[in-house]
């Protein structure tokens, strides 16, 4: 399975709060940088000058190229400040604040992996090497350390925590995280999408948007991998179905193409199998060894769906 691409902002120090001229700021219950703790508020963490804050399209000018994903998954604004220590050592935090908790939800499983490990902080929180993302209502939050020593590390989680606590709203996962069935999935393995881009960078079927997605869920089992794409009804669903169909039918990179009666199959470069099936308003996608039964697979998530 393709590997997703990380996108981490750099962090910077910063010398007052930046607000592009003429952007309004985002509704919400309250200013984002309340979000943020303040001085006094950290026993060992200061904040460093004043936080940093882009809205709307002006996130291109922090991070450039990498904006293009947050926009796909629902992006509204972000706030950045820096943290030092008595040792001046260095934490960075980000809050995004995404359009809905199903946008922060996505964005987050985007930019984490399966090797990170859990920690008590947020809905969902995974701490990877020297950084922490964890996600809360409509916020993706990201805590960047300079440092890889343990008093920085265990700074990372003070600071986290001190920001889950300004979060009042929990949300929730998207209801379709549930129709992957639970056995041999691998955890942290599970990337909600909201958009093509963030299909294309988990596995490229097409270097066009194929399937027509806006909302998909894939999970990674070990030898296999299964996607689920959700449509509005069942007619804009069989409509992309034959749509992916014919491109992937005339497209060199799959081979032993094979049109079933309500389904398809082929096999990529890799050698991976790869079986296709629309279901309601549903399409269901198999990827990996052909000796793994994916009809059965398929039957026990329609039970879930019925």
């Amino acid at each position: 399975m393709k590997g997703i691409l990380m996108f981490t902002i750099v962090p910077f120090l910063v010398m007052g709060l930046v607000i592009t001229p003429g952007s309004e700021e985002p509704k919400t219950k309250q200013k984002i940088s309340n979000y943020l703790p303040q001085s006094g508020e950290l026993e060992e963490w200061e904040p460093v000058g004043l936080p940093q804050r882009f809205v709307g399209e002006n996130l291109y000018s922090l991070i450039n190229g990498g904006a293009v994903i947050y926009y796909e998954y629902g992006f509204k604004q972000i706030i950045t400040q820096e943290y030092v220590n008595k040792n001046e050592k260095f934490i960075n935090v980000e809050i995004f604040e995404m359009t809905s908790p199903a946008s922060a939800y996505g964005i987050y499983t985007f930019k984490t992996s399966d090797h990170g490990k859990q920690v008590p902080v947020g809905t969902e929180a995974l701490f990877e090497d020297y950084y922490l993302n964890f996600w809360k209502g409509n916020f993706l939050i990201t805590l960047t350390a300079f440092d890889s020593e343990k008093d920085v590390l265990n700074g990372l989680l003070t600071v986290a925590k001190a920001v889950d606590t300004k979060i009042e709203d929990e949300g929730q996962r998207p209801l379709l995280i549930d129709l992957l069935l639970k056995d041999n999935l691998k955890p942290f393995s599970i990337k909600y999408l909201k958009g093509y881009l963030a299909l294309s960078n988990n596995y490229d079927f097409d270097s066009d948007n194929i399937f027509g997605i806006k909302q998909g869920v894939i999970g990674d089992y070990g030898n296999y991998n299964i996607f689920i794409f959700k449509y509005d009804d069942k007619n804009k669903c069989l409509k992309w179905f034959e749509n992916a169909m014919k491109h992937m039918e005339d497209n060199s990179r799959f081979d032993d193409f094979t049109n079933y009666e309500n389904d398809f199959s082929m096999i990529d470069r890799n050698g991976e199998y790869i079986y296709i099936k629309p279901y309601m308003n549903y399409i269901f996608i198999y990827l990996g060894k052909k000796a793994i039964a994916p009809k059965i697979i398929f039957e026990k998530i329609q039970d879930k769906i019925e």
